[in-house]
This record gives structure tokens, sequence and C-alpha cells, in this order.
């Protein structure tokens, strides 16, 4: 959804414009999205990623290895395959692709334009301004002694050299006579990359290859509909009782008990129930059988309507690290403490860590001392954690990501064809 609601969002509004937008498919179940919009989809080679996933224990593989499972030296070739005979098909000028690494290849050989959409988070340009910091989730006893700022040096260079996914897709861009790629950020990333993530927010510099218009903000948020009325009934006379309020969201959470998230969010939940705070708690995707049984200071929501709207009216927010989720809460104005579950969370929540407008726990070393103790430590130091809250959301745009996206992609698609 991540990836699919942006690129639909940007496309409507092409639509809007005159132009003609086709979306191309490995398989997926949003695709229906793309067709609600009155575009085409072509389905390519499917991927194949339930199959790659065949006898991989996800607990112990990283969530970064698992996204890159499905490609190989098998399974490239058919899918670049695909790729260009599908584009050529239709007659495609520009092709415009979130997290589809294939694409660096298809889209060379027929000399189409490529732009990336990726998070601000995953970038060379982050990695370079000297915020990556070392992944919690890989922390164990002997890389706890060493010191951080090694640990985040290491880092960032492995991120800038990893050469993962090189030697294979070197093999096929060999056979199409194109340019070799050096690292996997050139897999991933392009000649136009745009970031879907507020330059203010990141607290980054921009580039000559990451120009200022090249950060378009988060696109699938909406910032003109986040008022209170949007609420429901059952929310507004929760949030009417005496006492602070908590948001609790980890956005569509597994509805697996066993994985990681659903783990720390009954946790959560657990200590919550214990306390006198006002919560209400957004369950995703995780039945209802699987929850406990709440006192009345707990108001369990299966989702909410208007989530911006909610944040502002609650005194904290205990999120995920997930960019939309983020996003909410950095708009809102109100602080946050943020449980990250892999690296792009990590570095989305210190966002918010370095504009002092929250605090971060880890998801490894959960315990529930410290997230009582993170929320002591908030609402005992409420009004400079929420002036700094604040003062994150003025700066931030207020221009939706998809009209500063379809500017910049249409500055770039004039660029091209006076090429």
């Amino acid at each position: 959804m991540g990836e699919t609601l942006p690129q639909v969002k940007i496309a409507k509004k092409y639509i809007k414009k005159g132009g003609k937008a086709i979306f191309f498919s490995h398989g997926g179940k949003f695709q229906h999205l793309a067709q609600e919009i009155g575009c085409d989809v072509v389905k390519l080679k499917n991927l194949g990623w339930k199959d790659a996933m065949v006898g991989v224990d996800r607990s112990k593989t990283s969530f970064e290895r698992q996204q890159f499972i499905v490609y190989n030296k098998k399974t490239i070739e058919p899918i670049v395959k695909s790729e260009i005979e599908a584009f050529k098909k239709k007659g495609i000028d520009l092709v415009i692709s979130c997290f589809n690494p294939t694409c660096s290849i298809s889209t060379k050989v027929l000399e189409i334009p490529l732009i990336i959409l990726i998070s601000g988070t995953t970038s060379s340009v982050y990695y370079r301004s000297g915020f990556a910091t070392f992944p919690e989730n890989y922390e164990n006893i002997f890389t706890r002694i060493l010191p951080s700022s090694f640990k985040n040096y290491l880092t960032r260079w492995l991120l800038l050299n990893n050469k993962l996914l090189v030697k294979d897709f070197n093999r096929v861009a060999n056979k199409y006579n194109i340019k070799k790629f050096s690292t996997l950020n050139e897999i991933l990333e392009s000649d136009y990359t745009l970031l879907c993530d507020d330059i203010n927010f990141l607290g980054i510099k921009p580039t000559k290859r990451f120009p200022v218009e090249n950060f378009i903000g988060p696109v699938s948020m909406e910032l003109s509909k986040s008022k209170s009325d949007g609420l429901e009934n059952d929310i507004k006379k929760h949030l009417k009782r005496s006492g602070k309020s908590i948001l609790f969201t980890m956005g569509s959470a597994s509805s697996n008990i066993d994985s990681s998230i659903s783990k720390i969010f009954l946790k959560v939940l657990k200590r919550l129930n214990q306390t006198d705070y006002n919560v209400i708690v957004v369950s995703g995707k995780i039945p209802i059988k699987m929850i406990p049984k709440t006192n009345e200071n707990i108001l369990l929501k299966k989702f909410i309507k208007s989530p911006q709207a909610l944040h502002k009216m609650v005194d904290l927010a205990i999120i995920h690290g997930g960019r939309g989720t983020v996003y909410n809460v950095a708009y809102s104005g109100k602080p946050s403490i943020g449980i990250p579950f892999f690296i792009e969370q990590q570095y989305n929540i210190e966002s918010l860590v370095r504009n002092k407008a929250g605090i971060m726990i880890s998801s490894k070393f959960f315990s529930s001392y410290k997230l009582m103790n993170s929320i002591n430590t908030i609402f005992e130091n409420y009004d400079f954690y929420l002036e700094n809250s604040k003062k994150l959301s003025k700066k931030l745009s207020r221009i939706n990501g998809e009209e500063r996206a379809l500017k910049r992609i249409m500055q770039i698609a004039d660029k091209e064809i006076k090429k």
C-alpha cells in the first residue's frame, strides 16, 4: 500500500490534467486502486514472492533482506524481459516506480526516462547526511559494547557501498550492453529520484543530484481533511474523560500473533490497560479475539476515519515508524513515542527525536518499564515536548505531496522531451 497509493494519487492528478497513465503490475493485492481511477493495468511476469519465501524463517531474516529475496540470477532476466516487451507494446514515454529494481535495467535498454519515488530515509543523500545510525534490530551482546560513533560510521559506509544484487543485475546488464551497476543504491535510485519526505522534517541539505524540488513531501496524506467533526462519536466521548489522553496505533499491524509487531502491540496494550490514561487503541489487522479484556480507560477501534484529526486531539501518540503514521503525528503538533521495527522506521522516528518532538524506544529490547519511563518523561516535561512538536508542525509544507510530485514530474518530462 505504501508504494501503490502514492503512484495512484499522482496518476489521478495527472489524468485530471489530460494525461494518460498505465499501470504495470508484477502481481499484488492493491491493483484495484489503479483500476478504480480508470487506469488500465498491464500484468507482467509475477515476481513469485510467496514461493521465494517458502522455508524462510521471517523471524530470523531481516526485513530488508526479505524485500530482495525474489531477485536472483534465475529471476531477474525474465522479469526484465517482460517489462521491456510491455513498455514497447504500450509506447511508454516515461516510467514512474517506487520499488521495482528491474526497471533500472528495462528503462535503460529502451532509453526511457525513469523516475523513482522512495522514502528520504532510504536514499543515498540521507546516508551521506550523517544522520543514519546503526540499526537497533542488529544490536547484540557484542555490538552493544562498541562506541555508537564507530557503529554509525560503519553503518553509513555499508549503506553507501552495499553490493547486494549487483552481481546478478550486472549479468543481465551485460547481455543488454548497458552500463554496469556499482552499488545497490545505483539499482534502487535513478537519474531522477523523488523523495517522499519533507526536507524540513529530515533536516538534510539538498544536493545537485537531489535538489530541493525533489523532496516532494508525504504523498498519501490528506492535509486538508483533518477536522475533528470527522471523528466517530465514541472517540469524542472518550476524549472528554478527565485526565491525559493517548493514541496507540501501529498502522496496519500484522494479524500473526507470533509476529514482532503483534507481540509488542499486545505488550504495550497490556501495560496501558494498567494505567489511568484515556487510551484510544487502533488494532489494525490484529483480530479482536487476540486482544485481552480491557478496562474502561481503553477504547478499541479497528480503524479510524480521520487519523490526523485524532492525533491533534490527544496529548500523546505511541506509534511504530511507518512513514504515513510518523507524518500524521508530525503534522499534529503533538509529541510521540516511537517503536521502530526495521531500519527505515528507525530513521523516520529519529527525525522526530532530532526535532525534540518525541522519544524512541527499542522493539528488540522493549520492556514495560522503558515504555512507562518514556511516557512519564514526556508528561513531566510536557511543555517542552509540546512546544517543539508545534514548531516541527509549523515548518512542514501544507502542499500535498502528489501536487508537488506531479509538478516535478512534468518538469522532468519537458526536459527529456527537449533532449
